[in-house]
């Protein structure tokens, strides 16, 4: 009976000191990305597809998009407070390229101590490097970048 009442006394105390499990799920959205659509300067409600789109950071080697698509999701540099773009297409045998700039004040926002941090942008603006080849029109949708549900940036071509 000793040893019963022994057993049960450990286990008691071996489940009482339990914590709770920390574990970040994987549907917990991290630090988000600039999500960019692109529509037909001709008809601006209408999406339009940008043949051969060829995305990369300024100043890097790797490409991060490359395909024909009417959307995109950018990331951000979150230790700075601007990211540049290049963004190219080949248009009847010749590549025009613009360069675009994207700046925001980047702030940290907690989510669990599982999950850290992430980062939410805000004060969203543009500018753009070059003269614009094949982009007719940038417009900020939304100035804070707070979730990666919807369209924050609108380029017409």
């Amino acid at each position: 009976m000793k040893k019963l009442l022994t057993f049960i006394a450990v286990v008691l105390l071996s489940l009482n000191s339990c914590e709770p499990d920390d574990i970040c799920l994987e549907d917990t959205p991290g630090t988000l990305k600039l999500i960019v659509v692109f529509y037909d300067k001709n008809q601006s409600d209408t999406k339009k597809s940008v043949t051969d789109l060829q995305v990369r950071g300024v100043n890097m080697e790797e490409i991060l998009y490359s395909a024909t698509t009417d959307s995109i999701a950018l990331p951000l540099k979150t230790l700075a407070s601007s990211t540049y773009f290049s963004l190219t297409t080949t248009q009847n045998n010749n590549a025009a390229e613009d360069i675009i700039a994207f700046k925001y004040d980047p702030e940290d926002e907690f989510i669990s101590r599982a999950c850290g941090y992430k980062t939410i942008f805000t004060n969203l603006t543009f500018t753009t490097e070059n003269t614009l080849n094949f982009i007719s029109k940038i417009e900020i949708l939304t100035t804070t970048i707070s979730d990666n549900n919807n369209t924050h940036v609108k380029i017409l071509h």
